[in-house]
C-alpha cells in the first residue's frame, strides 16, 4: 500500500463518527416514509451512527429499513400508540414518553424529527441531544388539523414557545410549505428549504419490473398515494364518472390503502365505475404501474412536496394535478403539468385534455422530464450530512 493510502487509512480511524438520532411516528405507506428509507439507503455508515426511534411498529417500511441503522420501536401495538400519542397532544400527557427518553444513554450530535408532529417534543425530553431540528413535510395551512388545532389561539402559542422557539433550526420540504408555516407559526432564524430524497435510479430500475394489472384500458390514468380524505381521491372518481357519461373509455389504476378504502369503494359502487376505476391496494412496488400507464394524476386537497409526483416525473409521465400547496409549485402553476381546480369538472375536462390531445400529453411528457432535473440525489444528500456536521 503506498504513504497516502495508509495515512487516509489512520485518518479514517482517527475520525470519530457523529451519532445521529432520527425520531418518527410509524413506518406507514406515506411519502415522508418512503423519502426516509431513501435517505437511509444513501447514508454513508463509516461516517456516521444513525439511531432510528419509531413510536409505533406500524407500516411496510419497517421491512426496508437498512441493517446498519439500530432501531427502537416505542410501542408495537398501534392502538396503544394512537391513544398515547391524542392525550400527549390534547392533554401534554407526556410521563411515559419522557421515561422512555430519558433512558436513552448515548449521546447525540444531533436529533432530528424527520415528520414534525407532536412526537417532535420528544427531543426536549432528554439532555442527550446537541442539536435539535425538525423537517415539515406538511402544508400547515391546509393541513386537516388545522381547523380543529392550529387555529386555535391557546394551541398556536403552546406551540410557539414550546416548541418552534427552542429548535435549532426547522427544514421545509418545499417553498409552498415554508410559506404556509410562517403563515400560521410566524418566523425563526434558522428556516431552509431542502428537498426529499428521491432516489431516481432506484425508481427507473423498479419501474422495469414485470407487472399485471387487470381491467387496463387502451388509455389509463395512474394514481398512487394513502387512501385519506385529504388526497381527494373521492374527486377523481367524481371527474372519472363525468367522462365516462360523456362516453370516454379509460382506466384510473389507483394504488393505495388507507382508512377511506371502504368509503371509496362504496363510491365507485354508487357511480357504477367498477369497470373503470380499479383499487390495487397497497403495492410494494407501484413504478411499473405508473410507467406503463398513459398519464398521472394528483388530486391532492394539500401536499407539501408530494413524493410521488416526484417520481412520476423521473418517469416521464404527463401529469395532471389540482390546485393545491405542492403541487402547484412542481408544475409550477400549469408549465410542467396540467392543473385543474379543486372542482370535479374542471379536473374531469383537464383529463379530457389528454384523451383527447395525443401531441399536448406528449408535449408534458418531456415537460416532466425536463422538470425531473431537479431531483438531484446527491445535492440534497449534502445537505443532509451539513445538517449533520452542525453545519446548517
Amino acid at each position: 500500500m503506498s504513504l497516502a493510502s495508509d495515512l487516509n487509512t489512520e485518518l479514517k480511524k482517527m475520525t470519530k463518527k457523529r451519532n445521529i438520532l432520527i425520531l418518527m411516528p410509524s413506518l406507514r405507506a406515506g411519502g415522508a416514509e418512503r423519502t426516509l428509507i431513501n435517505l437511509l439507503q444513501k447514508i454513508d455508515s463509516n461516517r456516521y451512527n444513525i439511531d432510528l426511534y419509531v413510536i409505533s411498529k406500524m407500516g411496510p417500511y419497517v421491512k426496508e429499513v437498512p441493517e446498519y441503522v439500530d432501531v427502537t420501536y416505542f410501542f408495537k401495538n398501534e392502538f396503544i400508540a394512537r391513544f398515547l400519542g391524542y392525550i400527549h397532544r390534547k392533554y401534554n400527557f407526556n410521563w411515559i414518553f419522557k421515561r422512555k427518553m430519558q433512558s436513552i444513554e448515548k449521546m447525540y450530535d444531533v436529533g432530528i424529527s424527520y415528520l414534525d408532529a407532536n412526537f417532535t417534543d420528544l427531543l426536549f425530553y432528554t439532555d442527550n441531544i446537541k442539536k435539535r431540528v425538525t423537517f415539515i413535510h406538511s402544508s400547515y395551512k391546509t393541513h386537516d388539523n388545522y381547523d380543529r388545532f392550529y387555529s386555535q389561539k391557546d394551541y398556536n402559542q403552546k406551540l410557539r414557545k414550546n416548541r418552534y422557539s427552542k429548535l435549532d433550526a426547522i427544514y421545509f420540504v418545499s417553498d409552498d410549505a415554508m410559506t404556509e408555516f410562517i403563515e400560521v407559526f410566524g418566523e425563526y432564524s434558522k428556516m431552509r428549504v431542502i428537498n426529499n430524497m428521491i432516489d431516481r435510479d432506484a425508481i427507473l430500475r423498479k419501474s422495469r419490473e414485470s407487472a399485471e394489472f387487470k381491467g387496463r384500458q387502451s388509455f389509463s390514468f395512474s394514481a398512487v398515494g394513502s387512501l385519506m380524505a385529504v388526497k381527494g381521491f373521492d374527486r377523481l372518481i367524481r371527474a372519472a364518472s363525468i367522462l365516462k357519461e360523456k362516453g370516454y373509455r379509460f382506466s384510473i389504476e389507483l394504488a393505495g390503502a388507507g382508512e377511506e378504502a371502504v368509503n371509496l369503494r362504496q363510491l365507485i359502487t354508487n357511480l357504477n365505475m367498477k369497470d373503470t376505476v380499479f383499487l390495487h391496494g397497497f403495492v410494494s412496488n407501484p413504478y411499473p404501474l405508473m410507467k406503463n400507464s398513459d398519464a398521472f394524476v394528483m388530486s391532492s386537497i394539500s401536499e407539501a412536496l408530494p413524493t410521488v409526483l416526484c417520481e412520476a416525473m423521473i418517469l416521464g409521465l404527463p401529469t395532471i394535478v389540482t390546485n393545491c400547496s405542492g403541487c402547484r409549485g412542481l408544475v409550477n402553476s400549469g408549465e410542467y403539468g396540467l392543473m385543474a381546480e379543486q372542482d370535479d369538472a374542471d379536473l374531469a375536462n383537464k383529463m379530457m385534455v389528454f384523451l383527447d390531445q395525443p401531441d399536448t400529453l406528449e408535449y408534458f411528457r418531456k415537460k416532466s422530464l425536463e422538470r425531473s432535473k431537479l431531483f438531484d440525489d446527491k445535492q440534497i444528500l449534502s445537505k443532509y450530512y451539513e445538517i449533520f456536521e452542525g453545519k446548517i
